[in-house]
């Protein structure tokens, strides 16, 4: 005797609302769902759809939104891309510059935080010229201070 496993099907939440708004289960049975399912639907209250404004808007607003972002993305590039520029020609390096302070040492690991889920690490750190072995040095020492100081213990107790 083999086991049958028997798959719930998913339908479309529109297809549902429409059964419920027309009381007609025809529509449905139509295409394919079961007449015992399509007259739940009637019984059963509507689920609340939560969705993002971006569904409810036409397709004259979506195409205005596409393009203020366009432009937006353009200047954020242009600007970025002059930013780089500058910090190469001046030959800025956080390899070879101290930063002391370990109130910015932590701002700055948080900006290279938030910055990781829309671009890699390694670019990050490439662009603002820091290496991934101060970077670790950095958020080793976070658990004791940033500052330098010597009052930090070492890892290792020898």
């Amino acid at each position: 005797m083999g086991n049958t496993i028997c798959t719930q099907n998913k339908y479309d939440h529109r297809l549902k609302e429409l059964v419920r708004s027309t009381q007609d289960i025809t529509c449905a049975v139509g295409r394919g769902v079961p007449r015992s399912t399509a007259r739940s639907w009637l019984r059963a209250p509507a689920a609340e759809v939560i969705s993002i404004d971006v569904v409810q808007l036409d397709a004259i607003n979506l195409q205005k939104e596409v393009l203020q972002l366009r432009a937006r993305l353009q200047k954020l590039s242009a600007l970025l891309r002059v930013m780089i520029v500058v910090l190469k020609l001046s030959g800025y390096s956080l390899n070879q510059e101290r930063v002391p302070d370990g109130k910015q040492k932590r701002h700055l690991l948080h900006a290279i935080d938030r910055s990781r889920p829309t671009l890699p690490f390694r670019s990050v750190l490439r662009v603002i010229r820091l290496s991934q072995s101060r970077y670790h040095a950095w958020t080793r020492k976070e658990q004791c201070e940033l500052n330098d100081s010597p009052s930090c213990p070492q890892n290792m107790p020898h």
